[in-house]
């Protein structure tokens, strides 16, 4: 009896004090309290960072911005900061309550250290001055361009026959892209990519003043847009990112609009699990904006977990919608049995991406195959007297005896699976749409695609960017891809519709294949032109049950005239397509396969020299 009344009271014990553990309410905790005044222009920074260190000694913090709008600044001394700076904290969420933040000179939106669940909510973001000027072209000759600029908006100066736009503390000159967008759409211009009208020497030699807006370029344009074509100028690349998630977990973005940032939206390193659920970019249509982002919308670099994309819409961006990737690290030289070394600088020095505990693959520089996997043990620091050059990454275990320089090591830890979902990529943006390399499972389903270039790009390569991830389980359904690829042509932007393009190319009939396990299934093709798909190198390829339908939007101009273009793919399957009379095409071309490496069960498709 005693027995039985001891376990009921340590059992009751337990059960109160895990009650108690678990019963916490949020806190709410408001930015006003530390000093931010809605509406009042006066710099919030100092407020929002005082309320977040409350923040850390609550067990399920809250803060909260009363709706209004909040001003950032960045400092006078030149130091790059963000607005809403997270470290080493946990179970927060922070709600803007649909609050405008507006931001001053170069700086960041927010960014999150060593943190754990947090979320980020219900705000929108914009700067006062951005680092993008818009013009409308006036006139085009043989030796000029005149272009009017709204100069409450872009103010500018001109100094010994050269332009400058005015910011807030800066003045810059045109460096980076310059795009052109349709008076009436405002997409990308058919057929028009990176500097259409001229490089940045156009805009950055000899500029003459008409009057208060008007300003005469001298120099030979490329081409002579119509007038009242919109110009946006790029004013730095890379300058700022706004969201940047580092080493953290369980990081949810939501209801976000987002007007302008001074380089990418997100970028994220080795960061597990990212939702972001309805972060839009967008252009300020109250101020007849067509840009919005620098850079890319997300990128995401070594993360792992589960990255969600749901329901975001993004446009007038410098760059591409999504990039999820690792790292290809090259060999310099194999050291010992153990011990490989590598660089530090460049994009062959990605180096930063491998820590100690961290499974890799060894690649193969010449094959780009995946071979044996190894556990880094220990990673030391090569100096020239103070200055690191180099880094030896030792194993647990004794490395392939053939590796050497030239391969290299992949993080097999940080690898993510990836869902994209219910999202709208337009051609009001440079680029493409999405590129994704990973081995893990990938799911694009029930998006709406219309891109300047490729809808969806798969790469993964050694020679260039060195951003590894060689596909392993990719589904592409139930999408829609509308007038996609109207700023692309064979080598920029992509080659068709859906593009998979690896660095490795393929020598022969036998050559293995360094894609596999695509599936294109159940989607809808409004196409005006000829190239659906390109493929290189892809083992268990399917195309199936997909719509194909003709567009008169724009004249077809692509070099390939083939639906389908197959280079050293292996177990490729076409079957049960839909077609309309006048679709272009309805051909295949292969190369470096056998007759046997494809399955064309689609009588409607005819192969082709």
């Amino acid at each position: 009896m005693l027995n039985r009344l001891f376990f009921f009271v340590v059992f009751l014990s337990v059960f109160v004090v895990v009650g108690v553990l678990t019963s916490a309410e949020p806190e709410r905790i408001s930015v006003t309290d530390f000093g931010a005044v809605p509406d009042s222009k006066t710099d919030c920074v100092v407020a929002v960072q005082k309320a977040l260190e409350v923040c850390k000694s609550k067990e399920l913090p809250i803060l909260v911005f009363p709706k209004g709008r909040y001003d950032f600044y960045a400092p006078s001394n030149g130091s790059r900061i963000f607005g809403i700076s997270v470290e080493n904290q946990k179970n927060l969420v922070i709600d803007g309550q649909g609050s405008e933040f507006i931001f001053h000179g170069i700086m960041g939106v927010c960014q999150m250290n060593h943190s754990e669940n947090i979320t980020v909510r219900n705000f929108s973001v914009d700067w006062e001055k951005p680092f993008i000027a818009q013009g409308t072209i006036v006139d085009t000759k043989d030796d000029w361009i005149d272009i009017k600029f709204d100069t409450s908006e872009y103010p500018f100066e001109i100094i010994d026959g050269k332009l400058f736009f005015l910011g807030e503390g800066w003045r810059r000159q045109v460096e980076g892209y310059t795009l052109l967008f349709d008076k009436t759409t405002k997409e990308l211009v058919y057929q028009t990519r990176d500097n259409a009208v001229g490089s940045n020497d156009l805009f950055n030699k000899r500029a003459e003043q008409l009057d208060k807006n008007t300003v005469r370029f001298h120099g030979k344009p490329k081409m002579k847009p119509e007038s009242g074509t919109f110009i946006a100028l790029w004013l730095g690349r890379y300058i700022q990112v706004a969201f940047n998630l580092g080493r953290s977990k369980d990081i949810v973005l939501e209801n976000i609009d987002v007007y302008h940032s001074l380089s990418h939206g997100v970028v994220a390193f080795k960061t597990e699990n990212i939702t972001l659920r309805k972060v839009d970019y967008k252009t300020n249509e109250k101020k007849n904006r067509v840009f919005s982002l620098v850079a890319d919308g997300y990128h995401l670099n070594t993360c792992k977990g589960l990255v969600k994309i749901e329901n975001c819409t993004q446009v007038g961006m410098g760059d591409d919608f999504l990039n999820l990737h690792g790292m290809n690290v090259m060999v310099r030289k194999r050291v010992d049995d153990y011990t490989v070394e590598v660089g530090i600088t460049g994009k062959t020095g990605a180096s930063y991406v491998l820590d100690v505990g961290d499974e890799v693959w060894f690649i193969n520089g010449k094959t780009v195959q995946r071979g044996e996997t190894g556990i880094i043990k220990e990673i030391k620091e090569i100096r020239d007297g103070s200055k690191v050059i180099a880094k030896h990454i030792v194993f647990e275990r004794k490395i392939p005896v053939d590796l050497k320089e030239k391969d290299a090591l992949e993080n097999k830890t940080w690898t993510a699976e990836l869902e994209v979902r219910g999202c709208h990529i337009l051609k009001k943006h440079r680029a493409r749409g999405l590129l994704i390399t990973t081995p893990k499972r990938a799911v694009v389903e029930n998006n709406y695609f219309r891109s300047a270039g490729t809808a969806i790009l798969i790469e993964g390569d050694v020679d260039f960017w060195y951003e590894s991830g060689a596909v392993n389980d990719l589904t592409i359904r139930n999408n829609i891809f509308e007038d996609c690829f109207s700023s692309g042509y064979a080598g920029d932007w992509g080659h068709a519709v859906i593009t998979i393009h690896p660095s490795f190319k393929p020598q022969t009939e036998n050559t293995q294949a360094y894609h596999q396990n695509i599936r294109i299934e159940n989607n809808t093709f409004k196409s005006f032109d000829y190239p659906i798909l390109f493929a290189r190198s892809v083992r268990n390829l399917t195309f199936a049950n997909n719509q194909l339908l003709r567009t008169a939007t724009y004249q077809p101009f692509a070099v390939n005239r083939a639906t389908f273009w197959f280079d050293g793919c292996r177990e490729v399957l076409i079957e049960s397509n839909s077609w309309s009379e006048d679709v272009l095409g309805k051909n295949l071309k292969m190369f470096h396969m056998k007759q046997n490496d494809l399955n064309l069960k689609d009588k409607t498709v005819q192969i082709t020299e």
